[in-house]
């Protein structure tokens, strides 16, 4: 048997989804290990083996593809423990990073800390201003070499930062986008003196215009770089050692997988790159139903990730914000916020109840878990309440401490006069509703209608607390996957092998003929780079489709879009054509009268896309049975609703409900790594996809 393997560690679980060559889907999960991440990849590897009663040797000895979604760049930048790195930049712009630009203070913060903007402070720069070199040499705007680079002062530069004991070293030179030569010849020297330093160079890491971002990008590239690398590497020779033949492959956030070779050169690929499985999972399962609009919810036990596919597309961001640093890398939107199943309830200082964003983790945990926790979190809200079976979480393998969890909401409930099922029902209408909101801000905050979309819910707590979100903002329908508990892991499993190259230039519209020359010249180069990529990787190029697109903007605005352009050679029909579509986009994002008519655009850079098409997973389709689902029905429990109160409600197996069978509210369905919660005035039914779907039902008054 062969199979297809997906790992993706969260926050609190490490997931796993094994694929065989007939479809069938194996689940498990393990606790995520902080300590060594390595270690909770191999455990849920475990779990899936003795499932299909074989080893874990024998699991990889058979498997033809590993896919793997990592937090371990998003843990360095989050806890600060990335490697010690330096600096090397073009003397007299030492404090770029230091000085960041006027928004540094506000970068990534929610509402609720950008009010308070007078009390905020800068993000303690990745490279100190210690560990900062300038060295002379300058590259003008248009790419010609002013002052040759001073190599005794590269040469004396690395020396001290290698007597500082750093780790990594960023190299960010003025224009080096332009041209390249003197970053690659101190990335000789740095390599001669110093050839244990992990080397980020900002013309390979972020080739495009902005000092401060391509300088912050580099120095995040190589800060996590260390941490990145070692891990990749521990976990790809413990993989081999135990029997995988096949190369490993690593998701990317912006889309798309690539080798492990890549992900070491570039560990900044891997920055949220679990999140980013879930959409491109959300991806397919739209076109598979039809659906171009998609809200993609992901909770986990610390975050809510919210992402959002209009007309069928991806969003991708250029300038994603990680940890209030402003970076420049092509990554699919995804906005998360602190609420999942580990976020920690509290009381502020107006004596408020307020949830998250703090997290219990894996370790700790909820205090439910039993392993030391004390604080309230919503796991142990849901629990209390009714919505988890004590007995069945993670299909029977950990019981949780209703007790614990009781005494937990109690404590904080005796500074609120309140009970622990009313703490418990506060936290959970708090959670929702900061999910509800987080879903208007990335709908109807970006002029989107909720209304248009469908809710895909999907990580271990989203089945959960979907129906309420989604009636809350007014959804269609929302989609619960069969593997919903692990779906970014398998959303990592219809994913094609990617690479690109991004180039930094500006042009003014209307292209002449020289302009056009150099653009498609530019393209050229870039298509080479990517291929050669692939070419170094052992992939035939002959099965490489070459995608290309240009960034287009108003002049003298921000941000620019990403327009697709044709892949024969450019003309001025072409152009046109790109124009044209670059209008219908921005008039989509920001409605009919944001259009400028008449008013001039500028490309400020051009992209290659490089795509090896991997066969996806299909999503296996079954005949549907009889709706009665009192076959699968396991007894009853009261559970506790906003505004009902204790509702007697059927609890039912969902490994023994089938395809066509159907459910009113309330009910519960329990699955070993998840519980779907129909609440009162909900329906849903099982389609032949396993899904189960949930919509609002008619009031009848």
């Amino acid at each position: 048997m062969a199979y297809d393997i997906a790992v993706d560690i969260g926050g609190t679980f490490t997931d796993c989804i094994v694929v065989d060559e007939d479809g069938g889907r194996t689940v498990s999960k393990a606790l995520t290990t902080y300590g060594s991440l390595a270690t909770g990849v191999l455990d849920a590897l475990d779990v899936a083996a003795q499932q299909l009663g074989t080893t874990r040797s024998l699991l990889l000895g058979g498997t033809r593809r590993f896919v793997h979604g990592t937090t371990q760049a998003t843990n360095a930048m989050v806890t600060r423990t990335g490697g010690k790195t330096g600096l090397i930049t073009t003397r007299g712009h030492e404090d770029t990073l230091v000085i960041g630009r006027a928004y540094i203070k506000v970068a990534g913060l929610g509402e609720r800390d950008v009010i308070h903007a007078s009390r905020l402070s800068k993000p303690e720069p990745l490279v100190p201003r210690s560990l900062t070199r300038g060295v002379t040499e300058r590259v003008d705007a248009y790419g010609d070499v002013l002052v040759p680079l001073d190599e005794d002062e590269v040469r004396a530069a690395v020396r001290e930062l290698v007597a500082e004991g750093v780790d990594a070293i960023a190299v960010s030179l003025l224009w080096s986008f332009l041209d390249d030569a003197h970053e690659r010849r101190i990335a000789e020297i740095a390599r001669e003196l110093a050839p244990d330093v992990m080397l980020s160079l900002s013309h390979e890491v972020a080739p495009v215009m902005g000092e401060f971002e391509r300088a912050a990008t580099t120095a995040v590239n190589a800060y996590i770089g260390p941490t990145v690398i070692g891990y990749l590497r521990d976990l790809e020779d413990r993989l081999r050692r135990d029997g995988l033949a096949r190369p490993m492959l690593v998701m990317q956030a912006g889309g798309g997988v690539t080798s492990v070779e890549e992900a070491r050169a570039k560990p900044i690929v891997t920055l949220d790159s679990g999140p980013a499985g879930g959409a491109l999972g959300c991806l397919h399962l739209g076109r598979l139903y039809d659906e171009p609009n998609v809200i993609c919810t992901d909770v986990g036990g610390t975050t809510f990730d919210v992402s959002v596919i209009r007309d069928g597309r991806l969003p991708l961001t250029e300038e994603p914000v990680v940890e209030r640093y402003t970076l420049r890398l092509p990554k699919i939107d995804v906005e998360p916020i602190g609420a999942g199943g580990g976020s920690i309830a509290w009381i502020d200082e107006g004596g408020m109840l307020q949830v998250g964003p703090q997290s219990a983790r894996s370790m700790p945990g909820p205090a439910c878990y039993g392993r030391g926790g004390t604080e309230p979190t919503v796991t142990d809200a849901d629990l209390v309440l009714g919505l988890l079976d004590p007995d069945a979480f993670l299909g029977g393998r950990m019981r949780l401490d209703l007790d614990a969890a009781r005494r937990a909401l109690a404590s904080l409930g005796d500074r609120l006069g309140m009970t622990a099922d009313e703490v418990a029902l506060g936290i959970f209408r708090i959670v929702n509703a900061q999910m509800a909101d987080q879903i208007n801000r990335a709908t109807i905050a970006r002029g989107h209608d909720p209304r248009e979309c469908v809710i895909v819910a999907y990580g271990g707590a989203a089945p959960t607390h979907a129906a309420f979100y989604g009636e809350d903002i007014g959804a269609k329908s929302i989609l619960v996957p069969a593997e919903s508990t692990v779906f970014s892991a398998e959303g990592m499993l219809t994913c094609d092998l990617t690479h690109s190259a991004t180039r930094s230039r500006t042009f003014d519209w209307p292209l002449g003929e020289d302009d056009i020359e150099l653009l498609e010249s530019g393209l050229h180069e870039l298509s080479g780079r990517v291929t050669e990529q692939f070419a170094r990787e052992g992939v035939d190029t002959s099965e490489i489709r070459i995608e290309r697109s240009a960034g287009v903007r108003y002049r003298n605005q921000f941000i620019s879009l990403d327009v697709p352009l044709p892949t024969r050679a450019l003309d001025s029909a072409s152009l046109e054509a790109m124009y044209a579509d670059f209008s219908r986009e921005y008039s989509s994002l920001y409605g009919p009268a944001s259009l400028l008519e008449g008013s001039p655009i500028e490309i400020d850079q051009h992209r290659i896309v490089g795509v090896r098409r991997i066969e996806p997973v299909p999503f296996p389709a079954f005949d549907l049975s009889d709706p009665d689902p009192s076959a699968a029905l396991l007894g009853e429990r009261p559970a506790l609703f906003p505004l009902r109160g204790r509702v007697t409600t059927p609890v039912y197996d969902g490994e023994v409900i089938r395809p066509g069978h159907a459910f009113t509210g309330p009910a519960i369905i329990q699955r070993p790594g998840d519980s779907v919660v129909i609440p009162p005035g909900f329906a849903a039914h099982v389609d032949r996809y396993r899904t189960i779907v949930l919509t609002r039902q008619e009031d009848p008054s």
